[in-house]
């Protein structure tokens, strides 16, 4: 009886220091490092005394089987009345299916990108990496830093981003194909078998690149909102459909963007200046975010430095300032973006006037600062 008493004595103490650590907890997030066949797990916490402490599970397959076994240790595992984190880094199409099956059951999950990440682990000085470090990263990540939730994007959106990239894939196979029956067309011993054969693969080629946009026309007639917007954007003179819908699909919508810096970063036009005392480097983009949107906007680039009056004195003042043609055209892709951005955010038409207006609107209020300075001097 007194063993009992004093079992049952031990078991109300623990009881009570497990609640009390419970009721400690601040923060808690749940570090997912994704792959192609597993995720690896890390849930972390952080206490009243700013500690943090961490759990691990062993790796669960990354698929529904998966994905259940993980909500169950999650149930088993947080505490209830602090909100949970989920951080992960996007992972092409990996992560896709373990954020939307978390999503679905109410959790906050948040999808990084790889840069970011990459980043916050070096300020770590983290020297190994395995799975389990990353989930472990992830999940301080989520505890130290406050980031903006996930939300899946619209399956149109999703659509047009798929087919895109399949469309920017057939390109690539079609120029293949062309060099290749160029070299066989300027042979000696060239086979018109051969010939027949790759004129037949480019004709396959053209006619799947027809589908492809004509899929691409289909999915945003049939949603108002998404045309009308994709409307505002071709209204700059030089942009065709499969353009704006390249760049809409590749941002989905522009949904995680706050500002134009973040655009810019993301498809990979930021800055990159290297100075260091007397040592001045070359100032370059850093080409590190979507080189889909950076391709896709190369060609209406060009074809808006000669039909576009504003973008075309944007791109002859550079030229000037010893910019090469191509540097120039990359500024005029970044402001192409920009301007892009803007007006899917505004739903404003392009106005080829608005730079002038501008201007005049500050020379007018420049004209009616120097008259009040004059007024208060006589």
């Amino acid at each position: 009886m007194e063993a009992e008493s004093n079992a049952s004595k031990d078991g109300k103490e623990d009881c009570s220091l497990k609640n009390d650590v419970m009721a400690k907890r601040l923060k808690q997030s749940l570090g997912i490092d994704v792959s192609k066949l597993s995720l690896s797990l890390s849930l972390g916490f952080l206490t009243d005394k700013l500690e943090k402490e961490f759990m691990s599970h062993p790796d669960v397959p990354n698929d529904l089987s998966g994905y259940r076994e993980l909500l169950k240790w999650l149930k088993r595992s947080v505490d209830g009345p602090v909100e949970l984190v989920v951080v992960m880094e996007a992972t092409g199409v990996y992560h896709q299916g373990i954020a939307h099956y978390l999503y679905s059951h109410g959790y906050t999950v948040c999808v990084m990108q790889s840069g970011r990440v990459k980043r916050y682990a070096q300020s770590l000085d983290q020297r190994s990496k395995t799975d389990a470090l990353d989930s472990k990263m992830l999940s301080m990540l989520g505890i130290e830093r406050s980031i903006r939730p996930w939300r899946p994007p619209s399956e149109e959106l999703q659509e047009l981003k798929a087919l895109s990239r399949e469309r920017s894939s057939l390109l690539k196979d079609r120029v293949t194909e062309t060099n290749r029956q160029g070299a066989i067309d300027s042979g000696v011993h060239g086979s018109t078998k051969a010939v027949k054969r790759h004129r037949d693969r480019l004709k396959l080629l053209n006619g799947q690149i027809e589908m492809i946009e004509a899929e691409m026309k289909e999915i945003v007639s049939k949603n108002e909102a998404l045309e009308r917007k994709i409307g505002f954007i071709m209204s700059i003179p030089g942009i065709s459909f499969i353009s704006a819908a390249t760049v809409v699909g590749e941002t989905l919508g522009f949904e995680s963007m706050t500002n134009a810096k973040q655009l810019t970063s993301y498809a990979g036009y930021d800055v990159v200046l290297r100075e260091s005392g007397n040592f001045k480097g070359k100032t370059v983009i850093s080409k590190k975010g979507n080189s889909h949107i950076r391709a896709v906007l190369h060609m209406p680039s060009m074809t808006c430095v000669r039909c576009n009056p504003t973008l075309k004195r944007f791109y002859n003042r550079l030229k000037p300032n010893k910019a090469k043609p191509l540097v120039a055209l990359i500024a005029v892709q970044r402001k192409l973006l920009i301007l892009m951005y803007t007006l899917w955010k505004n739903e404003e038409v392009y106005d080829a006037a608005y730079e002038t207006k501008k201007q005049q609107k500050h020379e007018a209020i420049a004209a009616q600062d120097n008259n009040l300075i004059n007024q208060l001097v006589s």
